[in-house]
Protein backbone atom coordinates (compact mmCIF):
# COMPACT_ATOMS: atom_id res chain seq x y z
CA UNK A 1 0.00 0.00 0.00
CA UNK A 2 1.30 3.44 -0.94
CA UNK A 3 1.96 5.88 1.93
CA UNK A 4 0.17 9.05 0.89
CA UNK A 5 0.93 11.11 4.03
CA UNK A 6 3.48 13.22 2.17
CA UNK A 7 1.48 13.59 -1.05
CA UNK A 8 -1.04 16.40 -1.32
CA UNK A 9 -4.24 15.98 -3.27
CA UNK A 10 -3.18 18.68 -5.70
CA UNK A 11 0.04 16.81 -6.51
CA UNK A 12 2.70 18.50 -4.39
CA UNK A 13 5.19 16.44 -2.39
CA UNK A 14 5.38 17.43 1.29
CA UNK A 15 9.00 16.30 1.55
CA UNK A 16 9.98 19.35 -0.48
CA UNK A 17 8.01 21.74 1.71
CA UNK A 18 9.83 24.15 3.98
CA UNK A 19 7.88 22.90 6.99
CA UNK A 20 8.52 19.21 6.60
CA UNK A 21 11.89 19.12 4.94
CA UNK A 22 14.18 22.01 4.36
CA UNK A 23 13.76 24.04 7.55
CA UNK A 24 14.75 21.19 9.91
CA UNK A 25 17.72 20.40 7.66
CA UNK A 26 18.86 24.03 7.51
CA UNK A 27 18.38 24.41 11.27
CA UNK A 28 20.68 21.43 11.78
CA UNK A 29 23.27 22.96 9.47
CA UNK A 30 23.07 26.26 11.36
CA UNK A 31 23.45 24.50 14.70
CA UNK A 32 26.51 22.59 13.45
CA UNK A 33 28.07 25.81 12.15
CA UNK A 34 27.43 27.60 15.43
CA UNK A 35 28.93 24.72 17.38
CA UNK A 36 32.09 24.97 15.24
CA UNK A 37 32.54 28.55 16.41
CA UNK A 38 31.84 27.43 19.99
CA UNK A 39 28.63 29.42 20.37
CA UNK A 40 27.72 27.37 23.42
CA UNK A 41 30.67 28.98 25.23
CA UNK A 42 30.06 32.65 24.37
CA UNK A 43 26.40 32.59 23.28
CA UNK A 44 24.89 32.62 26.78
CA UNK A 45 26.18 36.20 27.10
CA UNK A 46 23.76 37.24 24.35
CA UNK A 47 20.20 38.23 25.29
CA UNK A 48 17.69 35.39 24.82
CA UNK A 49 20.39 32.92 23.70
CA UNK A 50 18.88 30.07 25.73
CA UNK A 51 15.49 30.55 24.09
CA UNK A 52 17.08 30.78 20.63
CA UNK A 53 19.15 27.61 21.19
CA UNK A 54 16.10 25.75 22.43
CA UNK A 55 14.04 26.92 19.45
CA UNK A 56 16.78 25.87 17.03
CA UNK A 57 16.73 22.39 18.57
CA UNK A 58 12.96 22.23 18.22
CA UNK A 59 13.22 23.19 14.54
CA UNK A 60 15.70 20.37 13.98
CA UNK A 61 13.31 17.88 15.55
CA UNK A 62 10.25 19.23 13.73
CA UNK A 63 8.96 17.25 10.82
CA UNK A 64 5.37 17.64 9.81
CA UNK A 65 3.77 14.26 9.20
CA UNK A 66 0.28 15.66 9.48
CA UNK A 67 0.06 16.96 5.96
CA UNK A 68 -2.77 17.89 3.68
CA UNK A 69 -4.74 14.68 4.07
CA UNK A 70 -5.22 15.18 7.80
CA UNK A 71 -6.41 18.76 7.23
CA UNK A 72 -3.50 19.90 9.42
CA UNK A 73 -1.56 21.67 6.69
CA UNK A 74 -2.64 24.21 4.12
CA UNK A 75 -5.62 26.50 4.07
CA UNK A 76 -9.05 25.64 5.37
CA UNK A 77 -11.33 25.20 3.64
CA UNK A 78 -9.34 23.92 0.67
CA UNK A 79 -11.47 23.55 -2.46
CA UNK A 80 -8.94 21.19 -4.05
CA UNK A 81 -8.89 18.84 -1.05
CA UNK A 82 -12.69 18.91 -0.75
CA UNK A 83 -13.10 18.11 -4.43
CA UNK A 84 -10.54 15.28 -4.41
CA UNK A 85 -12.13 13.74 -1.33
CA UNK A 86 -15.60 14.00 -2.86
CA UNK A 87 -14.40 12.41 -6.10
CA UNK A 88 -12.44 9.76 -4.17
CA UNK A 89 -9.20 10.29 -6.10
CA UNK A 90 -5.85 9.71 -4.40
CA UNK A 91 -4.46 12.80 -6.14
CA UNK A 92 -5.86 15.28 -8.63
CA UNK A 93 -3.79 14.05 -11.60
CA UNK A 94 -5.94 10.88 -11.49
CA UNK A 95 -9.14 12.88 -11.91
CA UNK A 96 -10.83 12.91 -15.31
CA UNK A 97 -11.09 16.72 -15.15
CA UNK A 98 -7.37 17.32 -14.46
CA UNK A 99 -6.20 20.05 -14.68
CA UNK A 100 -9.27 21.88 -13.47
CA UNK A 101 -9.53 25.60 -12.80
CA UNK A 102 -8.38 25.17 -9.18
CA UNK A 103 -5.25 23.30 -10.24
CA UNK A 104 -4.49 25.78 -13.01
CA UNK A 105 -4.73 28.63 -10.50
CA UNK A 106 -2.40 26.83 -8.08
CA UNK A 107 0.03 26.05 -10.92
CA UNK A 108 0.66 29.79 -11.30
CA UNK A 109 2.45 29.60 -7.91
CA UNK A 110 4.05 26.20 -8.60
CA UNK A 111 5.26 26.18 -12.21
CA UNK A 112 6.25 22.49 -12.17
CA UNK A 113 2.90 21.31 -10.80
CA UNK A 114 1.23 20.41 -14.09
CA UNK A 115 4.23 18.61 -15.54
CA UNK A 116 4.80 16.77 -12.30
CA UNK A 117 1.11 15.83 -12.21
CA UNK A 118 1.37 14.36 -15.70
CA UNK A 119 4.42 12.39 -14.60
CA UNK A 120 2.51 11.12 -11.53
CA UNK A 121 -0.30 9.93 -13.78
CA UNK A 122 2.12 8.32 -16.26
CA UNK A 123 4.34 6.42 -13.81
CA UNK A 124 1.88 5.87 -10.96
CA UNK A 125 1.93 7.03 -7.37
CA UNK A 126 4.48 4.66 -5.86
CA UNK A 127 7.25 5.32 -8.42
CA UNK A 128 6.43 9.05 -8.34
CA UNK A 129 6.83 9.19 -4.57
Amino acid sequence: MVDLRRVTYCGLYCGLCLNGGRIPQRAGELQALLRKVRVEEWGPELPDFAAFWCFLGELIEFESHAGCRSHACGIEPCAIRACAEARKVEACPFCADYPCEHIQTLAKRYPLLLGDGERMRDVGLEPWI
